[in-house]
């Protein structure tokens, strides 16, 4: 296990490792930002690295090593948590008609009846 500022690479298989942000618990999904991938090469090519990404972004990148990989993931990471809430656009209260009154009042029900004693 490999650990790059907050994130965590967490081998898989041979060629395969999930990216782990160490500040959300491990029990919980939301602290797994990626998945990596070791794509198949013939010797002359560079090696390629698959992302599938699952956190602070969706898709998929490939990248020429694993430290480019740790490093998109910190910048990720720092924008996501850098964001401010989006404003949610609400309407202003409605203005009062001048015929009506804006306070609602319960209807009125009839007074309780006296109760009549039994002749007996």
């Amino acid at each position: 296990m490999d650990t790059y500022h907050q994130l965590e690479l967490v081998p898989l298989t041979e060629g395969a490792w999930r990216i782990c942000d160490t500040s959300v618990d491990s029990s919980d999904a939301a602290s797994v930002i990626a998945y990596v991938e070791q794509l198949p090469t013939d010797d002359r090519s560079e090696l390629c690295f698959e992302v599938v990404w699952v956190q602070c972004t969706r898709g998929l990148t490939r990248h020429t090593s694993l430290q480019s990989v740790l490093l998109l993931a910190a910048k990720l990471l720092a924008d996501a948590a850098n964001v401010k809430p989006l404003r949610i656009a609400h309407f202003p209260p409605r203005a009062a008609s001048p015929r009506t009154s804006t306070v609602r009042t319960a209807p009125r029900s009839a007074p309780p009846r006296k109760a009549t004693p039994l002749a007996g």
